[in-house]
């Protein structure tokens, strides 16, 4: 994304409406710009009326709507009535997940787009910068191992399509009469936390569990990185670069600043991949008592041959 590049040598705005800008891709008249503390500020343009409409507040993002703004393309002056999506706070690190974010919930908007049309990109922009204030609900190594699959996959489209969009669905992959759950450890053995329902492939259907082994190291993918690659193998599908940043920043939450330079050596994740049936995993098997609603339970994976055989990144692609 080259206007990451650019966007990192603009002088900062020298009035509240007054920007060095870059022209985003495509058919409409958006820019990127930099506010006067330094902050990404998109500018989308807005044909709508310019009556009074509250300035749109939250720790990480702010919008106002129909603002006469003056424009520095490239030593080109633009003169233009913009919806201005600005990010908020002081936290620098997360520029480039807002400006990821913010450019892909706004590329599919109509080349003539109305006030009410980028107002509701900007609720569910809210809906979705909301998790950033919100505890992670993750842990950054099962984040980082379902993007290692789906960049692994041989065919990430049909992988993010097949992602889950909900943290609280029971696979993180859903397709047909097919279901794929991620674990990652660690540790030294091959163990992993299950909840019964993780094991239960839909009737008629196929289950399948992969399992990786992640070792820290300085040279390795963080989960910015391995996004990145995942969107550039999305072949410009918009809707599909929405739903992978929306999902990471969802599973990320408050503690995205604090884990972003945490990486994972990817060749070893890569060697260490196993993919099970989930008929392979040792369980608690069913039925149970009716009076019993849950279970969660700890395997070691260690010794257990896959009946899929040993090379799990060929068995992972043949899912995709």
């Amino acid at each position: 994304m080259h206007i990451l590049a650019d966007f990192a040598l603009f002088e900062p705005a020298t009035s509240p409406n007054s920007f060095n800008a870059i022209q985003l891709p495509g058919a409409r008249q958006d820019y990127l710009g930099k506010d006067q503390h330094g902050a990404p500020v998109f500018l989308v343009a807005d044909e709508g009326e310019p009556v009074y409409r509250p300035v749109v507040q939250h720790r990480h993002l702010s919008a106002a709507f129909c603002m006469l703004c003056r424009l520095n393309v490239d030593g080109t002056e633009v003169v233009g009535k913009f919806a201005l999506i600005r990010f908020e706070g002081s936290a620098p690190e997360l520029h480039e997940l807002f400006i990821r974010c913010v450019r892909a919930a706004i590329a599919d908007l109509p080349v003539s787009a109305e006030t009410q049309a980028i107002e509701a990109r900007v609720t569910r922009l809210l809906g979705l910068f909301r998790a950033l204030v919100r505890p992670a609900g993750r842990e950054i190594s099962g984040v980082w191992a379902e993007l290692f699959c789906i960049a692994a996959s041989g065919n990430v489209p049909i992988a993010v399509d097949r992602w889950h969009t909900d943290n609280t669905e029971a696979f993180d992959f859903s397709w047909g009469q097919g279901r794929l759950e991620v674990k990652s450890t660690i540790g030294a053995f091959r163990i992993h936390d299950f909840s019964l329902d993780q094991l239960q492939p839909p009737r008629g259907g196929s289950g399948y569990v992969a399992s990786l082994m992640l070792r820290a190291a300085n040279g390795g993918d963080g989960v910015l990185d391995l996004a990145k690659k995942v969107e550039g193998q999305l072949n410009g599908d918009l809707q599909l670069q929405a739903k992978l940043w929306a999902q990471l920043v969802q599973s990320l939450g408050a503690d995205f600043s604090e884990t972003l330079d945490r990486r994972f050596d990817t060749e070893l994740a890569a060697k260490q991949l196993v993919l099970y049936r989930m008929e392979d995993v040792p369980s608690v098997r069913p039925p149970l008592d009716a009076r019993v609603s849950s279970v969660r339970f700890r395997t070691d994976l260690s010794s257990v041959q896959s009946s899929l055989g040993g090379n799990g990144m060929v068995a992972l692609r043949k899912l995709f």
